[in-house]
């Protein structure tokens, strides 16, 4: 299975080494809006990595295909954080917009200080201004046009980029939603109740489809159905031929479209034991990440508490309308539930045996 820096080879660096760089792309993935705060810490995480890689050829191939940033476009971000680092404070203080950073980036200090006299004369100076002030050619620079609009392959996998991070930010959500749903229709299994498969289909369909459907766009394949070889319209995406990790979430998330195919004997088995775990493996969640979610369902399914304060509340209605001086059962009632809450809190529930792996290999 293609792991996230696989198409690259790393063989010559250290574990520790490794680590830190796929820590270095997570972080950029996770940078937002390209304001000038951001531009300024994509050069220093990029010129991190680059120390790490020590080959630019590499740390190249790194950056257009894990990243979809350029080699020339990350050589500026680079400069930017090298020589511009002096001056952040005034540019992220006057709102120095990225492409004239990129402009800067290689000026001589006369130069960025005037552009930086204009930002605090309160004037807006646009590239071709900025062009002027460091003397030199002012050409076409594909940094001043939208994603969407950059030319060649490299804009295409630049724009691409762009589009996958969306996605998988949105499938991350999907998977969370569907997650704590399974974990909150399996919960009452715990305590020796039915799961009720009526309620999880009607809740689970459309975010299970939604999320296969992003995940067949990044992962599948065009393939032609093998009755239609020569036919038009036979083109279709199908899952990936191999049996990793993501192939196998995505027959899961088909599975939990339709779980009414389930029957209902088989279906708890088939939550805590296939998908609880490929969910939980794709959002690299740890036993105590689950533990939680379980918590959290027993209380939503089964909250004490607010049930304690309606029934007092109904009681008190009916010792209210009781003749006065009568001592009935609601009054009896409302006592043994006050005896009640101070009582210890009854032991938690039991948790499924694939939670508690890590204790019973402890001991």
């Amino acid at each position: 299975m293609k792991t996230e820096n696989s198409a690259i080879n790393f063989e010559e660096l250290s574990s520790d080494a490794r680590a830190r760089i796929e820590a270095i792309s997570k972080d950029i993935l996770r940078l937002g809006k390209k304001d000038t705060e951001a531009t300024f810490t994509l050069g220093a995480l990029l010129e991190e990595a680059s120390e790490l890689i020590d080959d630019e050829k590499t740390c190249d191939g790194w950056l257009i295909s894990q990243l979809g940033i350029t080699s020339r476009h990350g050589r500026t971000l680079r400069a930017v954080h090298r020589n511009l680092s002096p001056y952040k404070a005034k540019c992220v203080e006057r709102g120095v917009t990225p492409t004239n950073l990129y402009k800067l980036a290689h000026a001589d200090a006369e130069s960025v200080e005037a552009v930086l006299k204009l930002y605090e004369d309160g004037k807006r100076p646009l590239g071709k201004d900025v062009d002027v002030i460091v003397k030199r050619k002012v050409e076409p620079d594909e940094t001043e046009l939208p994603v969407e609009d950059l030319p060649g392959l490299t804009g295409l996998a630049k724009y691409a980029a762009q589009e996958q991070r969306s996605r998988i930010a949105r499938l991350k959500e999907l998977l969370q939603q569907i997650l704590v749903l399974i974990v909150e229709a399996y919960e009452p299994k715990l305590r020796d109740r039915a799961v009720i498969k009526s309620h999880l289909r009607e809740q689970i369909r459309l975010p299970s489809e939604e999320a296969y459907e992003l995940l067949n766009v990044m992962i599948g394949t065009l393939q032609r159905h093998h009755h239609g070889q020569e036919a038009i319209g036979q083109l279709a995406l199908s899952k990936p031929e191999n049996d990793g990790g993501w192939t196998r979430l995505l027959e899961t998330l088909r599975t939990l479209q339709y779980v009414e195919d389930v029957s209902s004997k088989s279906l708890p088995d088939y939550l805590i034991n296939t998908a609880i775990p490929q969910i939980s493996w794709a959002l690299k969640l740890q036993d105590a990440d689950i533990d939680t979610l379980f918590k959290a369902a027993a209380e939503k399914n089964n909250p004490p508490a607010s049930k304690d304060v309606k029934l007092k509340a109904h009681l008190k209605k009916a010792n209210d309308d009781e003749p006065a001086g009568e001592s009935g059962a609601a009054k009896e009632a409302t006592k043994a539930l006050d005896e009640a809450a101070t009582k210890a809190p009854a032991e938690e529930f039991g948790l499924p045996d694939f939670m508690l792996r890590k204790a019973n290999n402890a001991a």
